[in-house]
C-alpha cells in the first residue's frame, strides 16, 4: 500500500492499501495549504470556492468533510471510495496548488532557500559528525547526507534555524 499510494497508479487491491492513497492525498493536501498559509503565499481567501464550500475554510473543517465523506461513500462498498462531488473539490484544490504553490512563482524563491537550507545542514553535519546520527558508519560527508535526508521538512527547518538564526530563505515559516 505504502508503495503504490501515489495517484499515478492503479488502485490497490486491498482495503488497506486503499485508505492509505486516501489518506496521504488527503493529508498533504491539507498541509500544503496549510502551509502555504503560514509562510504567506496564500490567503485563505485565495483558496477556490469549491474548496471552501465542500472541504471547509480551515484544516479540522477539510479533514472531518473529506473522511466522513470516505466513510460514507465506502459504506457497504468493495472498495474505499470518495463522493464524485469531494473528489472533484479535492482535484480542483490540488490543481490551484499547482499552479499557485508548486510551480508559481513562489517555486524558484521557495527552491533556492531549499537548497540553501539542504547546503547549510550537510555542511555543518559533515564537519560536526558527531552531531548527526552516530549509528551511520563511514565517512562523516556520506553519513550527514545520510543523517539529512532522513529529515523531515519540520525537523530541517527547526536545525536550520537553530545553526544561523531567523528563518529560512526569507520566508517566515511557523513549525
Amino acid at each position: 500500500g505504502i508503495a503504490n499510494h501515489t495517484w499515478s497508479m492503479p488502485m490497490p487491491a486491498t482495503l488497506e492499501a486503499q485508505i492509505t492513497r486516501y489518506a496521504d492525498r488527503i493529508a498533504y493536501i491539507n498541509h500544503d495549504i496549510d502551509d502555504a498559509i503560514r509562510a504567506g503565499i496564500l490567503s485563505p481567501l485565495d483558496l477556490p470556492a469549491i474548496t471552501t464550500a465542500e472541504l471547509g475554510a480551515d484544516h479540522s473543517s477539510r479533514i472531518k468533510n473529506m473522511v466522513t465523506d470516505l466513510l460514507g461513500a465506502s459504506e457497504g462498498a468493495a472498495e474505499i471510495r470518495m463522493s464524485p462531488r469531494i473528489s472533484e473539490a479535492m482535484a480542483t484544490t490540488r490543481e490551484f496548488l499547482f499552479e499557485r504553490v508548486y510551480l508559481g512563482q513562489v517555486a524558484a524563491a521557495t527552491r533556492k532557500a531549499v537548497e540553501r537550507v539542504v547546503e547549510t545542514l550537510l555542511e555543518h553535519y559533515a564537519d560536526n559528525p558527531a552531531e548527526s546520527d552516530e549509528s551511520v558508519a563511514g565517512d562523516p560527508r556520506a553519513r550527514a547526507v545520510d543523517y539529512v535526508a532522513g529529515m523531515t521538512d519540520r525537523f530541517a527547518i527547526r536545525a536550520f534555524e537553530g545553526l544561523v538564526g531567523g528563518s529560512w530563505g526569507g520566508f517566515e515559516y511557523a513549525v
